[in-house]
């Protein structure tokens, strides 16, 4: 892609799952890397170590729940390279239960993370952004943003008002040339889907009988959305959402794999 390579690149939440497929395509493109994670260090050792192979990565540890880390984080990221180029908000997290007992605590905890950290992180970047004339940042929302699942109701509620995050500051920021885009992917094959699928929490069957593709899609294919949108390739492109979701969005009724 156009305009990744030799990048300041921070992705939150890169050292595992999407994250991490996001955080190889990056610097398999060139870009100088920052992955982030809370308290995982040896994951994130791990990750660093795996990647490193193939480009410039490390890792930075923040508490994505605490304002000042967040401007901390960003600001640290800038003293050592002078700049920050691409922020990828990816980090988020899932608590499962009916609304009536989500517990008011955990649906701030929700929140907390998937709207309100990359609100504070992509305006602590734009702010320098800004004064370097220009970045991009791309959100990870969710096909759940738009097709809603029960027991996930701060889950979606946070993922759909990431799509009005992205297009608010897009519009906001555009004249400064800073571009704010999102990516809504569908059901990816983790190493977190597995594990759900090998205990039967997840319903494979259920599941392909909404999406037209009728298969998972891999943690690459969500990268190289993320990466052509951050690119320069999609330089006229800002506050738009990409649902990258093998179709889930636009299914009718539900069908059966093969009709």
């Amino acid at each position: 892609m156009r305009g990744i390579a030799g990048k300041v690149t921070l992705i939150t939440g890169g050292i595992r799952g999407i994250g991490k497929g996001i955080a190889r395509r990056f610097v398999e493109e060139g870009a100088q890397v920052i992955v982030t994670g809370s308290k995982d260090v040896e994951n994130a050792r791990k990750t660093v170590e795996e990647l490193s192979k193939l480009g410039k990565i490390e890792s930075y540890m923040a508490d994505l729940s605490d304002a000042g880390a967040i401007d901390k984080m960003i600001d640290d990221v800038v003293k050592k390279y002078g700049r920050i180029d691409i922020l990828i908000n990816n980090a988020g997290i899932q608590i499962r239960e009916w609304a009536t007992e989500f517990k008011v605590e955990d649906f701030d905890k929700v929140l907390g993370v998937n709207l309100r950290a990359y609100y504070l992180a992509a305006r602590a970047a734009a702010r320098y952004m800004k004064k370097q004339g220009g970045g991009s940042i791309v959100c990870i929302s969710s096909g759940n943003s738009e097709r809603y699942t029960t027991r996930r109701s701060a889950y979606n509620i946070s993922k759909a008002a990431v799509n009005g995050l992205v297009g608010t500051l897009g519009v906001e920021w555009g004249r400064f040339n800073i571009r704010i885009n999102g990516v809504a992917p569908g059901y990816v094959m983790t190493d977190m889907v597995q594990k759900g699928i090998d205990e039967g929490i997840i319903d494979v069957d259920n599941i392909m009988l909404v999406i037209p593709m009728k298969r998972f899609l891999q943690p690459e294919e969500i990268a190289s959305s993320v990466c052509f949108l951050a690119s320069d390739e999609a330089s006229g492109i800002t506050g738009q959402v990409l649902f990258t979701d093998g179709g889930w969005s636009r299914a009718g009724l539900p069908e059966q794999r093969d009709i």
